[in-house]
């Protein structure tokens, strides 16, 4: 069904339908009124549905919200507003805009939204859809301008829009969300993630599936990954509980901060510090300038910094230890080394000036030249018999290789768990500043709505 309106009336108008246009898809215009410097049409439709069908809006504008409503069919309420001087302009204005609600097999539903190519690109207009549908339901929703809303869902989610935030609470199935610049904030998701975005923060909590987390510009948290993720960012921090597989995280300016790595972990940062709280598989991370502190590392490193300090406890077996490298350009680096690992130890300081190699286990310190000056010092040696080899290198730091006792390894993880407790409370005073500034514009944005109420002038 298509019908040319302006803006949609509340739901509460379903009732005043005929029974038989109440099993059918329908649309109920309302009248149009003035609200301050503004002419409003609202208008109900809905049509009956399955549980597990799909809802496919496309709309070229407009903010879209959806909740979990009646079983057995689609209610939608959409408001339209256009700022006019007079109402028969208005009426003009308002009737380019077309609606069209029609059912689809499988209990599907189909609505658009569009406006026509004549309309005048003077008019300020304001579109919102509030729409109700099962909670058993799968969506499909595209707006060309405006933020999108779901409540929670307990099927499938693609949501698209142009420019707009994308916000949703729990969502069981799968999930795909893609905004041009706003940031996404989802709930825990059942399934697969994907979220991209190109300008704002990509915030999720648990997801059990892989996920893909992008955004050109923003900060990216993320809670417990059941499968791989891949999180990357031009701009900003790269937070992640954990993951069971694999890790690729990447960000040009930003910290990386991640929990527990099932997998191997790729991280890399163009300028920040790099925390990684535990890894089974191999690992790879580097920062062009930042700290790196690596704990419970199982499997090989590959760590690089061009200026900062590299802490790593290696909790490796010799079945899971394989060669690994710790290099840093200005910076100390402290190895935590189980007191059975077999392994060969391969230790450089480029110019040392003072700086010394520090060790628990037997090496061969070779340190020719007068202290204070720029001389290389090397320690060397095969530890419990030899095995997969470990070289640290640093241009300039001391270089500590320690064994880890039961009384250090305690102390280790209470130093792990400050760090995350100090980053936990940073977030949270992040979000509390972010939860002020949310206020103040929804202050600004309440004086504008009311100042677009008032009635004109007559002068």
């Amino acid at each position: 069904m298509r019908v040319r309106f302006g803006w949609l009336v509340a739901l509460a108008a379903v009732a005043s339908l005929p029974l038989a246009a109440q099993t059918d898809a329908y649309v109920k215009r309302g009248s149009i009124q003035r609200e301050g410097r503004a002419w409003v049409e609202e208008t109900v439709c809905g049509a009956p549905v399955q549980e597990g069908g799909r809802l496919v809006l496309r709309t070229h504008m407009g903010s879209v919200r959806v909740k979990p409503g009646p079983a057995d069919r689609m209610e939608c309420q959409v408001r339209v507003s256009a700022f006019a001087g007079s109402e028969q302009e208005a009426r003009a204005w308002l009737s380019r805009f077309e609606l069209t609600v029609r059912r689809v097999t499988g209990g599907s539903v189909y609505l658009g939204g569009e406006v026509m190519p004549d309309y005048p690109r003077r008019v300020g207009w304001n579109v919102s859809y509030e729409i109700q549908v099962p909670l058993r339901f799968n969506l499909d929703i595209e707006t060309r301008a405006g933020g999108i809303e779901v409540e929670r869902s307990e099927g499938e989610l693609r949501v698209v829009t142009a420019g707009g935030d994308i916000r949703t609470g729990d969502v069981t199935g799968p999930v795909r969300a893609e905004t041009a610049g706003g940031n996404i904030e989802l709930g825990s998701i059942g399934q697969r993630l994907e979220a991209r975005t190109a300008g704002g923060c990509v915030t999720v909590g648990d997801v059990k599936g892989d996920a893909v987390l992008e955004t050109s510009g923003g900060q990216i948290i993320a809670g417990r990954i059941e499968g791989s993720v891949r999180a990357e960012t031009a701009g900003g921090d790269i937070i992640l509980r954990s993951a069971r597989t694999e890790i690729v995280a990447t960000t040009a300016g930003g910290q990386i901060r991640i929990g527990e790595g099932g997998g191997s972990v790729r991280a890399e940062t163009s300028g920040g510090s790099i925390l990684l709280s535990a890894a089974r598989g191999p690992i790879r991370v580097e920062t062009a300038g930042g700290s790196i502190n690596l704990y419970r590392i199982q499997g090989a490193i590959q760590a690089t910094t061009a200026a900062g300090k590299i802490f790593a406890q290696i909790a490796a077996k010799p079945e899971t230890f394989a060669a690994s490298e710790l290099e840093t350009a200005f910076g100390d680096i402290e190895v935590y080394l189980p007191p059975d690992l077999a392994l060969t130890i391969d230790a450089t300081i480029e110019m040392a000036a003072g700086h010394k190699i520090l060790t628990d286990f037997p090496l061969q310190i070779e340190d020719g030249e007068p202290r204070y000056q720029p001389a290389v010092v090397r320690g060397r040696g095969p530890v419990n018999g030899g095995g997969q080899i470990l070289r640290i290198r640093t241009v300039g730091g001391n270089i500590e290789i320690r064994k880890l006792t039961p009384a250090l390894l305690e102390s280790l993880q209470q130093k792990q768990q400050w760090l995350w407790e100090q980053w936990q409370e940073k977030e949270k005073m992040r979000l509390e500043r972010e939860r002020l500034r949310e206020q103040q514009r929804q202050k600004r944005r309440e004086k504008e709505v009311k100042r677009e109420q008032e009635p004109p002038s007559p002068f």
